[in-house]
């Protein structure tokens, strides 16, 4: 990777990037944090406030958090579950060219551009605290090749395996709390970098640990380079799997000399690890006519809440709140399981919201997440945005907010203009895979039609603004449910009968921005993928841009040195010298149904999409060598982007393409067109 750029000098060279809203050049620290199953239901100002009834629970904290910065309500995940929502997320790709999809618990995260590795060469400090699932095979940090200091941060403390975030005291075996005395799970792993700590880690509850680590990090990340922006990751295990509550009340107050404390000390590592494991149930909630698990859910939500105020107090006693950008969301929909003999269900609290599905479904109530952000002076206070978007936007949005454009493999736009109201920008691409041999949950709040509904291959688009949704796919022919979710955000009113080209542009779309991948094998990856209808003339469109760039660009919200039509994919329109790039863009004219594989040869990286599906990304672990890779087109035109950079030296750029009919060759200049004038 190149050597990283004073992050103020990258942010004035690009302030194009950067709204006009963003009053400092000096680029804001980055908190995330990512809740365990917490459904869009779950947040008092979303909906528990309002919630017919009697049986609810309040978020205080955040819905403060709320009123200070912007809600996101229509922010979508990756996929119904937390290995595929989570890799998505940190490479900034959707699920149709991520590397973890379906349950693919413990896979190695791949080795590319992802949201700590393009902070850091930002010049941010980078930590992620909490769970991680990400690792890849091994035992250890020295054998998992994804372990999170391989992927881009100085930093980790927390649970590396996925089984690890199922219980909520590392150090203890957790029991069924109905008195039989059932072992549910055996000590957990944690680790402070390479080091194994479970065993210092007596009465810490998780959502505890890790807030009061998050907070000494930052501390002592403020105290050592206090001119260096941060990212932290915060990643909570809850309100997820087993349903324990914390040991003690939270303590009063919160930031530097109030709230949670790490104390550092091996059997008492925080000012909770006291009194009696798995006991304590809030005040609000401990009379109420509710089920154990009732209140436990209840209270695990409350702690995390506390922690949140916990942690902007932290940001606000160190004078940095207003140079903090925080971020606030779930992986995926509300869970249904305690761990123990007595089960909870998600509609307790309706934690779904007025919504339909759960974890694991494709529905809104399955996908939709509670997200809040939070930036004081920039953001601006009561903001409410209902523009879809989706995890992968993230990481455009932060190398923006940091003067870098996003690499040219990120699926994601940034989400800048919604946030602070100023500009506009490209709709997000809304797009979910997910396969689950299960059903919909029988719950008489959701529609009758769906309950219990077979899931199997599943899949979901928004087109148009509409929202195409299928379970049960067994051909590409499979049709899609259609819902105009502006109007009816429960899915009650199925449009596809009166909708047959919206249907087909559905059919169409989902063929033409994925990638198929063996270890998570589709019905419908064997199609072709279908030409489009334009007007066109020979030659390609060519538009350069004055670097230097960290890694191949993205070039939305760049303005272009020079632009034009040239007749072939050449570096020679270039404006020569060292530190540039140039995107190539115009349609292919194939010639015939068939398998291309195209083949590229580049002096500094290239990336290539056709239609919106990544072919060749040469970029991140460039080697100097040629690069190929192979997409299934029919026959007419196709449009394609080829992003080039060149650093310095010699100016290289070859494209060539090969089929069963057609020997390796240079893409033909008759087989290029540009967009018609």
């Amino acid at each position: 990777m190149p050597k990283s750029r004073n992050p103020i000098v990258a942010l004035l060279s690009l302030l194009p990037l950067v709204t006009a809203a963003l009053a400092s050049p000096t680029p804001p620290n980055i908190l995330f944090i990512l809740c365990d199953d917490l459904g869009w239901g779950d947040l008092g100002v979303f909906y528990q406030n309002d919630k017919p009834g009697t049986k609810k629970f309040v978020t205080p904290n955040l819905d403060t958090f709320a009123a200070e910065g912007a809600q996101l309500r229509r922010h979508y995940c990756p996929a119904p579950v937390c290995a595929p929502s989570r890799a998505s997320m940190f490479v900034g790709v959707h699920q149709g060219h991520a590397n973890v999809r379906n349950n693919q618990f413990d896979k190695s995260l791949e080795n590319n551009h992802n949201l700590a590795t393009t902070l850091r060469e930002a010049g941010y400090a980078t930590s992620l605290i909490g769970k991680w699932g990400l690792q890849g095979s091994g035992g250890s940090p020295a054998a998992w090749p994804a372990y999170p200091t391989k992927r881009g941060f100085d930093y980790f403390f927390g649970y590396v395996r996925h089984r690890d975030g199922h219980t909520q005291y590392p150090f203890h075996t957790t029991v069924d709390p109905d008195g039989s005395g059932k072992v549910v799970r055996s000590p957990m792993e944690v680790y402070d970098q390479d080091e194994m700590v479970r065993d210092d880690l007596e009465r810490c509850y998780t959502t505890d640990l890790f807030t009061a680590r998050a907070k000494k990090w930052i501390v002592d990340h403020r105290a050592a380079e206090p001119a260096k922006p941060f990212f932290l990751f915060l990643s909570y295990s809850t309100p997820h799997a087993a349903l324990q509550v914390p040991p003690v009340a939270y303590p009063a107050g919160g930031g530097l000399t109030g709230g949670l404390q790490w104390a550092g000390t091996p059997g008492a590592m925080i000012n909770t690890a006291t009194g009696t494991i798995d006991s304590f149930i809030h005040p609000d909630y401990a009379e109420k006519s509710w089920s154990n698990n009732e209140k436990r859910f209840a209270t695990m939500v409350r702690r995390i809440d506390d922690g949140i105020h916990d942690l902007v107090q932290t940001l606000k006693d160190l004078g940095i709140d207003e140079n903090t950008l925080i971020v606030f969301t779930s992986d995926n929909g509300p869970h249904h399981e305690s761990y123990f003999s007595a089960n909870y269900e998600a509609n307790s609290f309706n934690s779904f919201g007025p919504l339909d599905g759960t974890k694991r479904d494709l529905w809104e109530g399955g996908v939709r997440m509670p997200s809040l952000v939070r930036w004081p002076g920039t953001i601006p206070a009561g903001r409410i945005t209902e523009t879809a978007s989706q995890f992968h936007d993230w990481l455009p949005t932060f190398t923006a907010v940091a003067g870098l454009p996003a690499p040219a493999r990120s699926d994601g736009v940034s989400l800048l203009p919604d946030l602070t109201g100023s500009g506009a920008r490209e709709p997000s691409t809304i797009y979910i895979e997910y396969l689950h041999k299960g059903t919909t949950k029988n719950y008489n709040q959701f529609e009758e039609d769906r309950r219990g509904r077979r899931r199997n291959e599943m899949q979901l688009i928004q087109v148009d603004g509409f929202k195409g949704v299928r379970y049960d796919i067994t051909s590409h022919a499979t049709p899609f449910e259609i819902y105009n979710l502006d109007d009816d955000p429960k899915e009650t009113n199925n449009l596809a009968a009166s909708s047959p080209a919206l249907q087909q542009k559905m059919q169409d779309a989902v063929l033409r921005l994925r990638r198929s991948d063996g270890s998570a094998a589709r019905p419908y990856d064997s199609e072709f993928i279908p030409p489009v209808n334009a007007l066109v003339s020979p030659g390609v469109d060519w538009k350069s841009y004055s670097g230097p760039f960290p890694w191949v660009p993205d070039f939305a919200g760049l303005t272009p040195l020079a632009e034009g039509t040239t007749e072939s994919v050449s570096p020679s329109v270039g404006p020569g010298g060292n530190h540039y790039a140039i995107l190539f863009s115009g349609h292919l004219s194939i010639p015939a149904d068939g398998d291309y594989t195209f083949h590229l040869a580049s002096s500094g990286g290239s990336h290539l999409r056709v239609h919106g599906a990544t072919v060749i990304d040469d970029d991140f672990a460039r080697s100097g060598a040629e690069v190929s890779g192979t997409i299934r087109l029919a026959a007419g035109l196709h449009p394609y982007r080829l992003h080039f950079l060149h650093a310095e030296g010699a100016a290289a750029l070859s494209l060539q393409w090969s089929s069963p009919a057609i020997p390796k060759q240079p893409v033909l200049a008759a087989n290029l067109r540009r967009f018609d004038p």
